[in-house]
């Protein structure tokens, strides 16, 4: 179990019903970083790039615990380049926080996706068999995913909107990175059925995202 998953799922939690909620929202300097958790100071002994892979991968992790299915057996992470193969390889240590995944799927658009499968001991595929998972990473800016490229009830986790068909964006139940301290604090519902579910880090999608009027 990793403390530092634990540490930003308490810092989510704080910054919902803390002295913190009310700055929470506003976007931090990098866009695609977890700003909540940047603005809390989390992790602040660490170099800027490596806090940025951790935060991402904390807070994939948070939201996977809220809105994936309760025992996912597939894990999927789908990269661009080999030299995101250690910042991607995290989100596999942050979710075996609560998750057990036994099915690792790791693709890339152009290179690295034999070396992602070494670093999180899973095997390299195409895309279409790592958006066929129980939870999906996309650490990627090239991918374009659609519904009918995800199982029913798969969960994403995507580092930008732009990969993300409108059409999913339509269907999907879509949280914000700003509606995570909302969802670790339990004020409002995660996973209800077998509906798609998406996490968006950095610029934030407009259509059918979470209803927040629910939070007090």
């Amino acid at each position: 179990m990793a403390e530092w998953v634990l540490a930003a799922e308490r810092a989510y939690v704080a910054a919902a019903v803390g002295p913190a909620a009310a700055a929470a929202g506003s976007a931090g300097a990098d866009p695609a970083a977890p700003h909540v958790l940047i603005r809390a100071g989390w992790l602040a002994d660490l170099a800027a790039p490596d806090r940025r892979a951790h935060a991402l991968a904390a807070a994939g992790a948070v939201a996977s615990r809220h809105l994936a299915v309760g025992s996912p057996r597939s894990f999927g992470i789908v990269i661009d380049a080999v030299a995101e193969v250690e910042a991607a390889a995290l989100s596999l240590v942050a979710h075996r926080t609560w998750f057990s995944p036994r099915d690792i799927r790791c693709a890339s658009t152009a290179t690295g996706a034999a070396e992602l499968a070494a670093a999180t001991g899973g095997r390299a595929v195409s895309l279409d068999e790592a958006l066929a998972c129980d939870i999906v990473n996309l650490y990627s800016a090239r991918v374009r995913v659609a519904p009918v490229q995800l199982r029913r009830g798969t969960h994403v986790n995507a580092r930008i909107a732009g990969v993300l068909d409108p059409e999913l964006l339509v269907l999907a139940t879509v949280v914000p990175e700003a509606g995570l301290p909302a969802l670790a604090a339990g004020l409002v519902d995660g996973r209800r059925l077998d509906e798609l579910t998406v996490l968006v880090l950095g610029d934030a999608p407009t259509p059918a995202t979470i209803d927040t009027a629910e939070v007090p």
